[in-house]
Order: structure tokens, then C-alpha cells, then sequence
């Protein structure tokens, strides 16, 4: 069975990674880049991780997410109050009973490379600002997502965030101008066709 996709919100959400390989270290960049709160636990941490967390420190970068390492085993307790729980650690019974713990409790949960601890999955992420496509193998192999992620942004030769920005601004005037949903549909649609003709 599929899974069914759908955009969430995790700006200042907290969000906890067990394991500080570059694998944790990926999932990292890709949540800040969302403004998550991350946390990630591990008795060490790959030099990329502490990289970031260096750079995050004299940049503002990421000044909407938030990251924060702790140099320790993952415990049970770290589940309370998150989000989200990536587990990334070398140990797959720590994987698993913490993967269970996080399905008691109703925590969104992926075990990396574990399809039946997993209760959702990271899609490959094309993002320009607002605009975000994802693709998704149902965890079957994230080689071939990557691989149409990449046909995909090789055929994307305009900036469709900066049009969604503008329709964004152009929106609330639409529907404070005009009355009915169809002639709405024909004027955003209108706009869409302008907009990308002049990109």
C-alpha cells in the first residue's frame, strides 16, 4: 500500500535524531531548511554535523529552525514533547524499541533503511522558496526517488517561487475584485499564464 503524501507544518516543531552519521546529518539540513527545532542525540557525531553546528552559530542561516547536539546515548525520555523522531543509530534493537515507544505515544516516527518501523518516510525534496515537489518510492528505493527528483529540476527552468510569491500578493486582491468561484478560477488561471510567459 501507498503512502499518502501531504505537506506539514514544522516550523519550531521539535524534532529528535538518534544517530550523528552523515545520514542524521542530511535529514538535519533538510529540517532546518523547514525551520524545525532539531535535537540529535549521539555519542558522536560525523564532521559535517559539527560543521553545522558551527556555521549556525555565526550565520543566521537557518534563523528559523534551531539545532541543538547532545553528545550521549539516545533514552527514552528524549521522545517526550517531539514532533518527529528520525532514529539513525548503528543499533537496531535501540532502533526498533525506540520506534515502538514513539508509535505508543502517537509520535510521528522513521527508522532510516527500516520500511516496517517506519511511519512515514522522507520523499526526495525539490524546494524554491514556497514551492516544494516531492517524490516518493514508499520507502522502496530512495536511489530511484533521488534519480526522478533530478529529471524532474532538470526540466524546471523558471523560478516558480518567486511566481508563487506573486500570485500570493495578487490573491486577496482577485478575491476581494471579483465574485463567483469560476470567474476567480479563469482570473488566477489568466494570471499563472502572465507571469510564467514573463519568466
Amino acid at each position: 500500500m501507498s503512502y499518502f503524501p501531504f505537506m506539514i507544518e514544522l516550523n519550531n516543531e521539535r524534532c529528535l535524531i538518534a544517530g550523528g552519521g552523515t545520514v542524521a546529518y542530511r535529514k538535519v539540513c533538510s529540517m532546518l531548511e523547514f525551520g524545525a527545532v532539531v535535537t540529535v542525540v549521539s555519542p558522536e557525531f560525523c564532521p559535517e554535523l559539527l560543521e553545522l553546528a558551527w556555521r549556525l552559530c555565526v550565520s543566521d542561516k537557518y534563523s528559523s529552525g534551531h539545532l541543538t547536539l547532545v553528545k550521549r546515548c539516545v533514552q527514552p525520555q528524549d521522545i517526550d514533547g517531539a514532533f518527529v523522531v528520525i532514529m539513525a543509530t548503528d543499533d537496531e534493537k535501540v532502533n526498533h524499541d525506540m520506534a515502538e515507544l514513539c508509535r505508543q505515544q502517537r509520535i510521528l516516527v522513521n527508522v532510516v533503511d527500516v520500511k516496517a518501523d517506519c511511519g512515514f518516510y522522507f520523499p526526495a525534496i525539490i524546494k524554491d522558496k514556497e514551492v516544494v515537489i516531492s517524490v516518493s518510492t514508499g520507502g522502496q528505493s530512495p536511489v530511484l526517488a533521488g534519480t526522478i527528483k533530478r529529471n524532474i529540476e532538470s526540466h524546471l527552468g523558471r523560478s516558480y517561487g518567486d511566481i508563487a510569491e506573486r500570485m500570493g500578493e495578487l490573491r486577496e486582491q482577485i478575491k476581494a475584485q471579483i465574485d463567483g468561484e469560476e470567474e476567480r478560477k479563469k482570473a488566477f488561471q489568466q494570471m499563472v499564464r502572465s507571469l510564467l510567459d514573463e519568466s
